[in-house]
């Protein structure tokens, strides 16, 4: 007996262990299969990953947030996502090509005026309609649909909210293609920047509203935790709803209401772009280098508040020695000085990011076109320094250098991080990238150097005169500045045309994804460089308070506070005998002629207290435009100054000559034939000219 229950004993200890094993075998099954589910394609592995990992939510984010979108299985996640950015960047993509094309047109009629020059298509009425469809509708529509894509990644959820999403993309499209519309119909605002009537603008601020509320609630996923690229994301939603809102104020009169709209298209054009373009940078990189999206990172914070504080208080760049405050002018220098600040901390953070991984990279596209966009950012914030301060503003304000610096933000800076972007998304390399790359820099490069070039050559031709004494900046004498920045229009025509022929292949393309799979290096390699204390994240509460608080205080500073100063804002004997139009008068209906024409894109009406303006007459100051709405200042001179030209005009009747056909009387003008307009029109815009004295 003692023999069959030692035997008995012996066989249930066999069992238990056997049955220990198994158990412990099913528990490995059950993790490995949870582990195959959780590497499915986002609709099955999230809703699996959320029923199993209940308690570990966060912990379910991150491991779907990490999956590299460039790897193996990042052509499902293309084709197997939510549609709404597919549908953004398409949308987005085909405003891009129509809005070159009128860019391309405009140009062309700078070196051949006859150029298709008809009552719809001067370069007064295309150049403003392309920025429109550029500035307006191309870079916030694809910005904020690769933002919902890029905060699902990092969050680890589902964007599932497509009505309101689609509802914000047609209102801006709808509004972006509205002000393109009805200034190529002669309903052009005059105002820079904001050249659309309200109404338009008005469905792009409720589309940008909206989807600033829809990044907000995507972004609140992760909260505390969304990384560098999402703060970036996150905040140029937030600055560009407020700023669209604050351009719909209407206009106070005079040099205050040019301030007031300086500080809207900053916000709308330049602090948005720069931001969304360091945003989706940060995200390329990091997704093409291995690195965790939401890990923190020393040089991040100190990079993403020094933008918002520089970006933003930089509203007066386009008026420098305009007649406004000099304390408002010494600021915007200031914060441009300032600005230098993140470009090195921002440089060095995704220098640190790509450390040791740049051989290792296989996806060379998205690294291309993040390198281009990283270049064009350094360089916009270099040729923005020179433009406002002043010993260099002297040379090239007024100039073609102010579109140069549009352009490296818009088709450099802002459209290149969002092919880099865009590429991460379809999965890297594809078979056409590396062509429209290549025709995209050159063109790139070519339209930058053309209108940077142009512009110093031209401002040195102005000097040139006043300071031999030997020609005027009017008349005969600018004759010399016109065949000096003849060359560099030539040069910065063709690179536009090249550019936009790139982007035609690039819609065609635009949501192809990869059949290449490509890898990415493990991670990048650990800082080494010391700083004392952890590391700490922008919370949520920080990135909330400080993003709303820097936007509301450079509203203050650059726009309510010199809109306040009542420095020289009293009304002068200039406006008050010359410059005040009773509505329905000749005067006023030549003004609103002239406005609608786009001729403030190409005169501008401001003369400074410096030598280049010497001999176009008194220097202007605020009274001087006291009953004007909107004070038409700046501008590009590729025409001569009109504030005094009646002063200096022997003969109203060879103005009108000019107009009906310019190179019957100047052989060199640049200016479009306005045969189009009646004789009542041309002679209400006469009686207009005769009032600037």
């Amino acid at each position: 007996m003692n023999g069959q229950a030692d035997e008995v004993c012996a066989l249930s200890a066999r069992c238990s262990r056997a049955i220990s094993v198994l158990y412990s075998l099913s528990e490995r099954s059950e993790r490995s299969l949870k582990r195959t589910k959780c590497a499915l394609p986002p609709r099955i592995r999230l809703g699996f990953c959320r029923q199993q990992d209940a308690p570990h939510q966060e912990d379910a984010s991150s491991v779907t947030a990490d999956i590299p979108s460039n790897d193996s299985a990042q052509p499902e996640v293309a084709s197997e996502g939510p549609a709404t950015d597919r549908m953004y960047l398409l949308v987005a993509g085909v405003m891009f090509v129509v809005g070159l094309g009128l860019a391309s047109l405009a140009a062309l009629q700078l070196v051949v005026p006859s150029l298709l020059s008809t009552a719809w298509s001067t370069y007064g009425l295309l150049a403003p309609a392309a920025r429109s469809l550029l500035a307006d509708g191309w870079l916030p529509i694809a910005g904020l649909g690769l933002t919902l894509f890029i905060l699902s990644q990092i969050t680890g959820g589902r964007f599932e909210r497509r009505g309101p999403a689609t509802t914000a993309m047609v209102l801006i499209a709808a509004g972006a293609i509205a002000s393109s519309g009805d200034i190529i119909a002669g309903l052009s605002t005059g105002v820079p920047g904001l050249e659309g009537p309200i109404w338009g603008r008005a469905m792009s601020a409720i589309g940008y509203v909206l989807g600033a509320y829809l990044v907000t609630s995507l972004a609140k996923g992760k909260r505390d935790h969304l990384g560098t690229a999402g703060w970036y994301l996150t905040a140029a939603s937030w600055w560009l709803a407020l700023s669209s809102v604050f351009g719909l104020i209407p206009l106070m009169s005079g040099t205050r209401g040019s301030i007031q709209a300086a500080f809207a298209d900053a916000g709308l054009h330049r602090l948005f772009a720069v931001t969304l373009a360091i945003g989706l940078l940060y995200y390329a990189f990091g997704k093409i280098s291995g690195a965790d999206l939401t890990e923190p990172r020393p040089l991040a914070g100190l990079g993403f508040w020094s933008v918002g504080l520089t970006w933003a208080f930089m509203g007066s760049a386009r008026l420098i020695y305009a007649a406004t405050p000099d304390w408002y002018e010494t600021m915007t220098i200031a914060f441009a000085i300032a600005a230098l600040v993140p470009v090195l901390a921002i440089a060095t953070d995704i220098g640190l990011l790509l450390k040791g991984n740049v051989q290792t990279i296989e996806d060379r596209a998205t690294f291309r076109y993040g390198t281009v966009a990283g270049l064009a950012l350094v360089g916009a914030t270099i040729v923005n320094l020179l433009g406002v301060w002043r010993a260099t503003s002297a040379v090239v304000q007024y100039s073609t250098w102010s579109m140069g610096l549009d352009t490296l933000i818009v088709l450099g800076a802002g459209s290149f991080a969002i092919f880099a972007a865009n590429s991460v998304r379809l999965g890297g390399n594809s078979a056409r990238s590396s062509i429209h790359f290549l025709v995209s820099t050159i063109g790139l490069t070519g339209l930058a150097a053309g209108l940077l070039a142009g512009g110093i050559v031209s401002g040195f031709s102005w000097i040139a005169g006043p300071s031999s004494q030997l020609f005027p900046n009017f008349g005969p004498g600018y004759e010399i500045a016109v065949a000096s920045l003849a060359p560099f229009l030539w040069i910065a025509a063709g690179s536009m045309a090249l550019y936009a022929i790139a982007q035609i292949l690039y819609l065609s393309q635009i949501n192809a994804v990869s059949a290449e799979s490509l890898t990415v290096p493990d991670g990048p390699m650990e800082y080494d460089l010391e700083f004392e204390g952890a590391m700490r994240y922008v919370t949520w509460r920080r990135l909330t308070w400080g993003a709303t608080m820097i936007w509301i205080a450079a509203a203050f500073f650059t726009a309510l506070l010199p809109m306040m100063d009542s420095t020289d804002t009293a009304a002068t004997i200039t406006a008050d005998e010359f410059r005040t139009y009773a509505s329905g008068s000749s005067e006023a209906t030549g003004r609103s002629l002239y406005i609608a024409e786009g001729c403030a894109e190409c005169h501008t009406q401001s003369v400074r207290p410096i030598v280049t303006d010497v001999g176009l007459g008194p220097v202007s100051i605020a009274g001087d435009y006291a009953y004007e709405n909107p004070a038409l200042i700046t501008g590009v001179r590729f025409g001569p100054d009109l504030t005094h030209v009646a002063s200096r005009t022997e003969s109203f009747d060879a103005i009108a000559t000019h107009l009906l056909d310019p190179r019957s009387v100047v052989e060199w003008s640049i200016m479009p034939s306005y045969a189009h307009l009646s004789d009542e029109d041309i002679a209400a815009i006469i009686s207009y000219i005769e009032t600037l004295r």
